[in-house]
């Protein structure tokens, strides 16, 4: 067997699939036709502009081949092994299928420092004679590399195109580039690999959820609270809206429904969403009456999935987010009376606007405060 860097990850969790319905695949089929940011196509930016790196001018790989044994597999960055594709692969085992791996070949020496013992590191000279270790890690291709051991051994022959010279990073976001290509990831195998990467949409995106006090799936089944399995829609509300708004999402789903893992879903989060996007204009609008409404037991993040898939007149996601941001909007306004509730549901950004108007100036008349939390894209 190759070696691996780390033990292999769990495998995801059947509870909480990313896997969109037949429902979700057509809408995402026609926000794809629309030119939207929700569909396969939503790595495109990434593919291009979002690199760490310089792409070279010329190509620079070799080819070369190596025995099955010889490879090792680096799963900081790889897709999930999933064994039933190395068993379909390896029951009809053809050499004419397998087609080129893509490997990154790793240079180790000793490099002596002022003080101290040599320290083994990875070196980028290309000085393959004077490495004292070598690794050769398959980038794109480890089912293939599985499948060929289990049919035919260490000692099997595999052609191979060979990057020296990589950093992980590199290694990271060429996974991520051509591998999708081959069998598309599902959104949180995206992330994963693109994260390793240091792609900076990624770090962000990373950075908000831990900031708020979440995690972004990321394969591994855990029973923690503020696990965020909708690892798309966090990207598709980050390029609509921006970061700001984003932690803004989050930070009123997870200050409502901390343990509830149905708070974290694709319909809840673009529900809140497009609630806070229309009204969050709204003078007196504040994020904290949000969340204190939904933290009502009564309100739990269940009940209303359940309660917006009844109402829906679609079974898309996107239907029933609408129906979350109508309930949410009623929600928002119990207990509250005069200017502190929001504008009706149906009201266009120009009626709400001439709302939160005429509501500053009552406050500026009685000499009370308001002021809404918007964020720098709605403000602008």
């Amino acid at each position: 067997m190759p070696n691996t860097r780390n033990a292999a990850p769990a495998p995801e969790p059947e509870e909480h699939p990313e896997e969109p319905t037949d429902a979700e695949r057509r809408r995402i089929q026609e926000e794809i036709r629309q030119g939207g940011t929700t569909g396969h196509n939503r790595w495109q930016r990434a593919t291009v502009g979002s690199i760490s790196y310089v792409p070279p001018e010329q190509i620079r790989t070799k080819t070369e081949t190596f025995r099955a044994g010889q490879l090792m597999i680096d799963d900081r960055y790889n897709r999930e092994i999933k064994f039933s594709w190395v068993d379909e692969i390896a029951s009809t085992f053809n050499p004419d299928q397998l087609q080129v791996l893509n490997v990154s070949r790793r240079l180790y020496r000793f490099v002596q420092r002022p003080s101290g013992p040599p320290v083994e590191e990875q070196v980028f000279d290309g000085n393959l004679a004077a490495a004292n270790r070598v690794e050769v890690v398959v980038i794109s291709g480890q089912h293939r590399l599985l499948a060929t051991l289990k049919a035919k051994g260490e000692l099997f022959e595999l052609v191979c195109n060979v990057y020296d010279g990589l950093t992980f990073q590199q290694e990271s976001e060429l996974f991520a580039l051509f591998d999708e290509k081959v069998r598309p990831h599902q959104a949180y195998q995206r992330h994963r690999a693109h994260l390793a990467g240091g792609n900076p949409e990624a770090v962000a995106i990373e950075r908000i959820a831990n900031e708020i006090g979440m995690q972004v799936h990321k394969g591994k089944t855990t029973n923690s609270d503020g696990i965020i399995y909708a690892v798309s829609t966090l990207y598709s509300i980050a390029r609509n809206n921006g970061h700001d708004f984003l932690r803004r999402v989050l930070s009123v789903h997870y200050g409502a429904w901390q343990e509830q893992k149905e708070g974290y879903t694709a319909p809840l989060l673009q529900g809140t969403a497009a609630l806070m996007r229309k009204f969050g204009l709204y003078a007196l609008w504040r994020d904290e009456w949000l969340m204190l409404a939904l933290k009502d037991p009564a309100h739990n993040a269940l009940s209303l999935r359940h309660r917006a898939q009844g109402a829906a007149t679609g079974i898309s996601a996107t239907s029933i987010a609408q129906e979350v941001a109508r309930i949410e909007h009623i929600w928002y306004q119990m207990g509250k009376k005069g200017y502190n509730r929001l504008p009706p549901w149906n009201s266009t950004r120009v009626e709400i606007e001439q709302a939160s108007q005429v509501a500053m100036e009552s406050r500026g008349k009685t000499g009370g405060s308001g002021g809404a939390r918007r964020s720098e894209e709605e403000s602008a």
